[in-house]
């Protein structure tokens, strides 16, 4: 029935939701905050959308963050009068949904690293999920993505590429049940995609933090689709902050970043 089917995908999101909740937690040892939840729902569509209060508190990000739950509204409003327009005996159902949840990551003196999850569903088998990050300049009042905080992609790559397709084919091999095999670079896509290894730059950098004051430890997000088929689902990589990745961030932002606890260890272990 209509009812089951919007309920078993309900479960299904809620339950990925809480693994990606669970999986920004392990970059981050602050209390959870409190969410700011809005809900729309009208004929063919439906949007959830929740952010840290926290958001609230920069009122130039929070303006940021509805803008873009506005356009997202927009479009499944239109997606919506598609549907019943072409499909007017299923009217009724609500087709072109949305949950979009924000996550604070680390809130630092200067700095507030955040995630988004969007889940959309448009018909059809499954729906599709995705996930992003941006660092939040408190200072300066401007966002930038993490990346942007690295010398170059080209610095990054030297440093984590190797480390991040290592980690990739373990993660790889824990899923599927199958021996490690060395992850391919980028020119050897299309000989068999499932298998290459896709440079950490290009992907979704996460910034995260254990001490509430610097940026010491770090996630690539690797999304559906992009190293493997759908039943794969994604992967969110732990990588540590080396003293060879302070060395390739920009200048202006080393004093924020740390070494990691465990790789601070292991160094003293030498």
């Amino acid at each position: 029935s209509l009812r089951e089917a919007k309920g078993a995908k309900m479960t299904i999101f809620r339950f990925m939701a809480g693994a990606l909740m669970l999986a920004t937690a392990a970059l981050s040892q602050a209390a959870p905050d409190k969410s700011i939840e809005s809900n729309e729902q009208g004929t063919g569509y439906s949007l959830e959308f929740s952010y840290p209060a926290v958001i609230a508190e920069h009122p130039a990000l929070q303006q940021m963050v509805l803008a873009e739950r506005q356009t997202q509204l927009t479009q499944l409003k239109q997606w919506g009068k598609d549907w019943v327009s072409e499909n007017p005996e299923r009217a009724v159902e609500t087709d072109m949904e949305s949950f979009i949840t924000w996550q604070t990551v680390a809130n630092l003196p200067r700095f507030l690293s955040l995630t988004k999850d969007i889940w959309d569903y448009s018909g059809g088998a499954h729906g599709n999920w995705w996930r992003s990050s941006i660092v939040w300049d408190k200072q300066l009042g401007t966002v930038r993505k993490p990346i942007e905080m690295f010398v170059d992609k080209q610095a990054f790559d030297r440093v984590m590429h190797e480390r991040f397709c290592e980690a990739l084919d373990a993660e790889r091999a824990r899923k599927d049940g199958q021996e490690p095999v060395a992850g391919k670079d980028d020119a050897e896509y299309w000989q068999d995609w499932m298998e290459r290894c896709p440079k950490p730059s290009e992907l979704d950098i996460i910034l995260g933090s254990s001490d509430r004051k610097t940026f010491n430890r770090l996630a690539v997000y690797v999304g559906i689709y992009t190293v493997g088929p759908y039943v794969e689902g994604d992967y969110e990589i732990d990588l540590p902050v080396t003293a060879n990745l302070i060395a390739a961030v920009k200048p202006e932002y080393r004093g924020v970043f740390a070494v990691s606890p465990k790789s601070a260890a292991k160094a003293r272990e030498r």
